[in-house]
């Protein structure tokens, strides 16, 4: 079964520039420190509360990108808040893209090619090989929020990531998100993690945005 940071990976993935792709800029870097919170949370390696954060298993779990971040937390245990350690994983970006792009390859469903340009620069492609489980994920997507039934956690999960992140465009219209926001609203708070993690995302951006304007 894919990780939530290789599903999320498969969502933004632009095939022709091997880069990950949001309506909103750099906010894939919020999908990806999301991801892999929430990996951790399913894995029973972290739990909770409103804000906070409570390491509970630090044994690896087999996965690279969730072993390398539970690692990092129980360095760290001074470090106690969800928006904490998204900011903390948003720094393993790059890591974490890489990370989940050679998981994807390595079953099939990516195929990673380079190519040169101009003799100078390497040109990374990952060219779609099985695009099913991609498929998979976006109905996934589009079922939890159209439906009015209650979702698996996992679902709720990636809703909150693709909300946040500006990756629900990628499966559904601008008129059609716009007549299920109040939907979307109660899945990012249906679960106490996705709500936590869903905060500090907009928190994080709200911060980063307003640096960037100050900065001008």
């Amino acid at each position: 079964m894919l990780t939530i940071l290789e599903q999320t990976v498969l969502l933004a993935l632009d095939e022709q520039t091997g880069k990950l792709q949001s309506s909103q800029g750099f906010n894939t870097g919020y999908a990806l420190a999301g991801a892999v919170f929430f990996d951790l949370a399913l894995a029973k390696k972290i739990d909770t509360g409103t804000d906070t954060v409570q390491l509970l298993n630090t044994t690896p779990s087999g996965h690279a990108a969730s072993d390398f971040c539970l690692a990092e937390m129980a360095k760290r245990p001074d470090k106690t808040t969800v928006r904490a350690w998204i900011e903390e994983f948003m720094q393993y970006g790059e890591f974490l893209e890489d990370t989940a792009l050679q998981g994807l390859v390595a079953r099939g469903i990516l195929r990673h090619e380079t190519s040169t340009m101009l003799w100078i620069i390497d040109v990374e492609r990952f060219p779609m090989v099985d695009d099913k489980p991609r498929q998979d994920v976006k109905l996934r997507l589009v079922e939890t929020i159209l439906s009015d039934e209650i979702p698996a956690a996992e679902d709720v999960m990636l809703v909150s990531i693709a909300e946040a992140s500006g990756l629900l465009n990628a499966v559904l219209s601008q008129q059609e998100l716009d007549g299920r926001q109040e939907r979307i609203r109660v899945l990012c708070n249906l679960e106490s993690i996705s709500r936590a993690v869903f905060a500090a995302i907009r928190e994080l951006d709200l911060h980063i945005r307003s640096a960037v304007m100050t900065s001008y």
